[in-house]
């Protein structure tokens, strides 16, 4: 064959062969970007059909390790652990229901003037002119139209029992048998807790496996118990704060701000406003001026403000301290799937991701996101 006609076949082969050595090489990549986002929207489908089981079991693993660390102390006392976690299960169940009874009345008291108090309140809003006057004349336009000479007198509804009360603050049938779950899963997972760990760390096969395994349920009970210990002092603090204040002032039922404030509180910065829209009402009603709503409301900001700003990050850790946009997200998030409940464990459960996303080198980033430090922050 001519030399010119073999280099023709070789430049023509050439490429053909590379191409098809480099096709052969290169598997064909999958991507698993879908089937990642069908998994996580069925498992926010099953968490939301089964909020009904899952909010108290969540409930008790959050108790239990809030619990834990007293469970240890009471350990070295020598105490058995299902004794331990059964006053410790028992004291709480006991001063939550002490506190629900004292509280019945007050509320009751409240709910019983709160259609007047409302209309108070709208009484004191200037409406002569702005769009509040375009929005009065309206309404009584639309009155006088849908008003006929035989319309029947509007019903007058009293409130005459503690009943009411209970129902107004979510107390029924349902809620009884979900707080009743809690302390039982509670008192089993504070008491078993030990079996519970030792069936973890056998389940795992190498050495590694199981190391990683107890460090990091070390770190998720030493976390998250000193979280949650340390949120409900500065909690309790704070309601007691807000109670003395509303009683220097001469608000009434101050007892039931203060529970309301330290409760709130556990929804960080969005219970903070919700606890200022409500006590702006009750110091409005009480002295019946929109001013001295305004002195109540401002009060507990200075208040809340201290303590947002000063006494929780000097003493919470700074390993355990929380984006604040984390944690409205996160907000937002549990309280669009569990209702109430979840906005309340919110941040709990971000403290547990964030515990977490700290102890795997991978999610280190997200860590620090959810914590909203940089690199040398977070080491710190």
């Amino acid at each position: 064959m001519p030399l010119k006609k073999r280099m023709k076949t070789s430049r023509i082969d050439l490429p053909v062969v590379v191409r098809s050595e480099v096709n052969g090489a290169a598997a064909p990549s999958r991507n698993n970007a879908p089937l990642v986002i069908i998994a996580a929207l069925g498992l926010i489908a099953a968490m939301y059909i089964a909020r009904d089981l899952l909010i108290p079991i969540v409930c008790a693993f959050l108790t239990a390790l809030l619990l834990r660390p007293a469970l240890r102390r009471m350990r070295r006392w020598r105490v058995p652990d299902i004794a331990s976690a059964f006053v410790l299960v028992g004291v709480v169940a006991m001063v939550s229901l002490l506190g629900v009874l004292t509280l019945a009345g007050q509320a009751h008291e409240w709910l019983a003037q709160a259609p007047e108090s409302l209309r108070k309140v709208s009484s004191m809003v200037p409406t002569n002119s702005g769009p509040l006057a375009e929005m009065v004349r309206m309404q009584e336009a639309v009155n006088d139209l849908t008003r006929t000479s035989g319309a029947p007198e509007p019903v007058q509804v009293e409130l005459h029992s503690h009943a009411t009360a209970f129902t107004a603050l979510g107390i029924s049938g349902h809620f009884i048998g979900s707080v009743l779950i809690l302390f039982v899963l509670s008192f089993f997972l504070l008491a078993f807790s030990d079996t519970l760990l030792k069936q973890a760390v056998e389940s795992c096969n190498t050495f590694k496996d199981k190391r990683s395994i107890v460090l990091l349920l070390q770190q998720v009970e030493n976390g998250i118990s000193r979280y949650l210990a340390t949120i409900t002092v500065i909690n309790v603090g704070l309601g007691c704060a807000t109670a003395a204040t509303m009683w220097a002032i001469g608000i009434r039922n101050p007892i039931l701000w203060g529970v309301l404030a330290a409760t709130l509180n556990y929804v960080p910065h969005v219970g903070a406003f919700v606890c200022m829209a409500v006590l702006f009402v009750v110091g409005a009603v009480t002295h019946e001026s929109l001013g001295f709503g305004a002195f109540a409301a401002g009060l507990f900001a200075i208040l809340t403000a201290i303590e947002t700003y000063l006494i929780t990050p000097l003493i919470l850790s700074r390993s355990l301290q929380l984006s604040p946009l984390a944690v409205i997200l996160a907000i937002l998030f549990w309280g669009w799937l569990w209702g109430i409940a979840g906005g309340l464990m919110a941040a709990p459960l971000l403290a547990v991701i964030k515990i977490v996303c700290d102890h795997f080198e991978s999610l280190r980033g997200l860590g620090m996101f959810l914590s909203g430090t940089s690199g040398d922050l977070a080491k710190a």
